[in-house]
């Protein structure tokens, strides 16, 4: 069992922040690497995750000083952080909207693909990420009530076995870390090395789903409409005495958007490019 000096973290999003500490080299560098965006300064904490290693492959994690799991592999402790940690960012949010939701930026303009798990959002971001876009997230993105920019939460893309073909032509297999779900958790810096974005104005928002064999096909959305859709895939409604239905409303009207069915990455892609590129 390797331990040393204890490494603190911070990860920040929606106005909420989760501490993480680690004596163990391995937990502290997969944190550095697939949460390197999302680090920052100490600030008060709605959760404390403490991963300690227990032999030379086990670990376990305690929140808020109560042991919860133990003898999890790294891949497990890993997968733990980010999807508990998530759910507390998210839910305890009451001063940003939280969207399940990819988002990129081409030329300073913001583009969200909405959906939930499925649609294909995390396969298209980081195809569109290789392809020359700024990568804010492909999980959730937040909005201030009072504001009209976006953020991600800025992790490394999470794909599924089936899309290896977007990175495997781009970095070497032991740069790329494999829970033991057997997806992949790639940094954006491999794919495109200037991909991190903190923040966007939207311009488009894409309610994208892959379906096998598909030509493209997309229809524009009526604010109405778009606010429909999206109020679907927002998280924390109950946080906001309106549901966030103002906050929404207003990000549909500042935004053009579409449906968008596709099969193909690069006519999608191409699409979505040159539709983000118009005045």
């Amino acid at each position: 069992m390797s331990v040393g000096t204890s490494c603190d973290h911070f990860i920040h999003f929606a106005g909420n922040t989760i501490g993480v500490t680690s004596a163990d080299p391995q937990v502290c560098r997969a944190i550095e690497t697939h949460f390197r965006h999302c680090l920052g300064e100490h600030a008060p904490s709605i959760a404390t995750y403490k991963i300690t290693a227990v032999d030379q492959t086990g670990f376990s994690i305690s929140v808020n000083g109560s042991d919860l799991l133990s003898k999890f592999s790294l891949g497990q402790a890993m997968h733990f952080l980010m999807q508990d940690g998530l759910t507390r960012l998210n839910g305890a949010s009451a001063t940003h909207l939280v969207f399940h939701a990819a988002a990129l930026a081409h030329h300073k303009q913001g583009i969200i693909l909405c959906g939930k798990s499925g649609s294909g959002k995390s396969t298209l971001a980081a195809w569109l990420t290789a392809a020359g876009m700024q990568y804010l997230t492909d999980e959730v993105i937040s909005l201030a009530v009072n504001e009209e920019n976006i953020s991600g939460f800025c992790r490394s893309i999470v794909l599924k076995p089936g899309s290896a073909f977007v990175w495997r032509n781009l970095t070497a297999e032991n740069s790329i870390f494999h829970p033991d779900d057997n997806s992949a958790w790639v940094s954006p810096t491999l794919l495109n090395p200037t991909a991190p974005c903190a923040n966007v104005t939207p311009r488009i928002l894409l309610f994208p789903q892959y379906t096998p064999g598909a030509p493209l096909r997309t229809q524009r959305l009526t604010p109405a409409e778009a606010l429909f859709r999206l109020l679907q895939c927002l998280v924390n409604s109950r946080n906001f005495p309106d549901g966030g239905m103002s906050a929404a409303a207003r990000l549909t009207r500042q935004v053009h958007a579409y449906t968008l069915e596709y099969s193909d990455l690069e006519t999608v892609a191409q699409w979505i490019t040159q539709t983000a590129s118009k005045p």
